[in-house]
């Protein structure tokens, strides 16, 4: 056995070009599967396996994924010394996220096995400088893996090893490395009390106020006086080469570490601020880490950043600049790591600008790409792949909205609800945006039905009905009564009821909706322009109410034009409901007038087909300091 070891790590030397080129069945490749065999038929002792080069030991464990032998794998993979080792690799990466996936499919406990193997360690009298290192490693891979549950685990169990330290820039620095990670899995998870306490702990240890528009102090966090595990903390492969000013000293290292590490943590308070909902604080944080991003700076790190101000310029209606971080977040993905997930979470985030901007057939092709991306990496059971399901199918309900074909969308909606409710208990918040997008999905269905061809309409209606009050309860036991979540859920009710002819509960809905978001948003946001547009349908079509339902529609206009200009999808609604607004008032001028406006609204709507978008792939990455200086230039 030992001389068979020996000889594949050998030919693996020799035959390196060969395998660069990835020729099938070559001797190397052959030796891989003779091997794996072995190991499954023979039961040897598998400990010899831990004599090989890093390299060859995960080529090992990929070629036991390709051959399926998951009990074999999982077994390698569920000892912690073993997984631990394969984390110090960093070309390990994204073939270990599919053998960790796969394995988990297979019916393994792995995330929880490492977990409670870490923990055990924890307890022990392992040396706590290795041991904190192996958590910030292992809480963040499950963090890439989306199993956040286990890595919250992990990480507060590193977090508490770290605060337990003597006080030093070291530890402080780690200490912050751990509330970084902690946060992502803490804002992802929707545990937002604990977030807001790591929260709350990130600004103490850097000693700026809770106050998004605060300066902050000159230096944070003071360099390390080496290259030090403190700035090691992230993939090696993420490293940059220092500029001249930095090289000639030992504390360069630690300075562009440090800042990195302040850029981070800044980008995950916008990121915790917006699953809030809380937009206006998620931009400012964005802003501010985007300003202290230097080209000195990993690439991955100023991908995120970059990415995460894109979301939140989208919520703040700054679409000009969104549109450009978008394009720039997907460039640096696919220039640093197109395989990697990460590409695929910067496709999901150029989609959500494009639906948001209208671009929606656009926008179903890249979440269509995102999610065959995902796929090929987490397979079909992980949270990642569930939450860009249900963005598709929201994407294809508003893509077909007027055609009425929403089978597409809804098989994609209920896929996600099948694999969160596998993977978060049935009281969890995750669960309420998947319900919601599937209750819009079956309220469109029940009345694109004729009356009499199914007699599943009006449970059909029903079912929409319980999922929304499902939705609704789960968001207001997270976010509380006034949150802009907890006013669309009223929203969707509002539109429901009036489906199934609750005049005045809808009415109720749609005023609540709209009061909240006028308190949160104010008066001339998207969302209010969108409730007001529904409650102008309520009273148009259902309670006679004409001239309120005028006073709203042209309300909604001009937030729709002022947002989005003369081409925007919605419009078409309002100036249909304008028309029989006045031919109800036999106002027969205004109605003509309205007519003639929708007329020119689809010539518009015709012209925009024929117009040439910007090709997907075709995104450079652009010098920082131009980036800068073009966001900085108005929209």
């Amino acid at each position: 056995m030992k001389r068979v070891l020996f000889y594949l790590a050998k030919m693996a030397d020799a035959s390196s070009s060969v395998r660069i080129k990835r020729i099938p069945d070559n001797l190397y490749e052959v030796c891989l599967s003779n091997l794996v065999y072995y190991l499954q038929k023979f039961k040897c002792d598998r400990n010899e396996l831990h004599t090989l080069p890093d390299t060859i030991l995960m080529d090992v464990y990929y070629k036991m994924l390709q051959e399926r032998k998951l009990c074999i794998l999982g077994a390698e993979l569920s000892e912690l010394e073993t997984f631990e080792r394969l984390l110090r690799f960093s070309g390990n990466q994204l073939p270990l996220l599919q053998c960790f996936q796969a394995v988990i499919e297979h019916g393994s406990m792995l995330s929880k096995e490492l977990a409670r193997a870490y923990l055990a360690r924890a307890d022990s009298a392992a040396p706590r400088r290795p041991l904190i290192q192996l958590g910030l490693r292992l809480g963040g891979f499950l963090n890439e893996a989306g199993w956040y549950p286990d890595a919250e685990r992990v990480l507060t169990r590193c977090l508490e090893l770290c605060r337990a330290q003597p006080p030093s820039t070291y530890y402080k620095r780690l200490t912050l490395e751990c509330c970084h990670r902690l946060l992502h899995t803490q804002s992802a998870y929707c545990c937002f009390p604990a977030a807001l306490q790591t929260y709350s702990l990130s600004l103490q240890l850097l000693g700026i106020p809770d106050d998004a528009a605060a300066p902050l102090p000159a230096a944070p966090v003071a360099a390390a006086t080496s290259c030090d595990a403190a700035t090691q903390t992230d993939d090696t492969d993420d490293r940059v080469e220092l500029s001249p000013a930095m090289a000639h000293n030992s504390a360069g290292c630690g300075v562009w570490g440090a800042r990195a590490l302040v850029v981070r943590l800044l980008k995950e308070f916008s990121a915790l601020f917006f699953v809030l909902c809380d937009y206006s604080a998620a931009h400012a944080w964005s802003m501010r880490a985007l300003h202290m991003l230097t080209p000195d700076i990993p690439v991955r790190i100023r991908g995120e950043c970059v990415r995460g101000a894109s979301r939140a310029c989208v919520v703040k209606r700054r679409f000009g600049a969104a549109g450009l971080l978008a394009r720039q977040g997907v460039a640096l993905a696919s220039a640093h790591a197109p395989a990697h997930p990460r590409r695929a979470h910067a496709l999901l985030d150029l989609a959500f600008y494009l639906l948001n901007v209208d671009a929606i057939k656009r926008s179903v092709c890249v979440y269509e790409e995102a999610l065959a991306h995902l796929r090929r990496v987490y397979g079909r059971a992980s949270l990642h792949v569930a939450t860009a399901q249900e963005d598709l199918a929201y994407a294809l309900y508003v893509l077909e909205y007027s055609s009425g074909r929403f089978y597409k969308a809804r098989d994609h909606a209920e896929r996600a609800i099948r694999i969160i409710e596998n993977l978060v208990p049935r009281d969890h918040l995750l669960l309420a945006s998947a319900k919601r997008v599937k209750a819009l999905i079956l309220e469109e269905i029940a009345l694109d039905t004729p009356a009499g061809q199914n007699m599943q309409e009006p449970s059909l209606l029903e079912e929409s009905e319980a999922l929304h009050r499902a939705a609704l309860e789960l968001s207001i036991m997270a976010f509380g009564e006034k949150n802009v979540q907890t006013a669309k859920h009223y929203g969707n009710l509002g539109r429901l009821y009036q489906s199934m002819q609750k005049f005045q509960d809808a009415e109720m809905m749609h005023l609540k909706a709209i009061a909240i978001k006028e308190e949160l948003l104010g008066p001339e946001d998207y969302e209010v322009g969108l409730s007001v547009g529904h409650l102008a349908s309520l009273y148009n079509y259902h309670m006679n109410m004409h001239r309120a339902a005028e006073k709203l529609y042209l309300r909604s206009i001009a937030i729709s034009l002022k947002l989005f200009g003369e081409r925007y999808s919605g419009l078409e609604y309002d100036y249909r409901g304008l028309v029989y607004v006045f031919t109800q008032l036999k106002e027969h001028d205004r109605a003509w007038h309205y007519n003639l406006q929708l007329q020119h609204w689809h010539d518009l709507r015709e012209q925009s087909k024929t117009e040439q978008q910007p090709p997907l792939g075709d995104e450079e990455v652009m010098p920082l300091e131009e980036l800068k200086a073009r966001l900085a230039s108005p929209d």
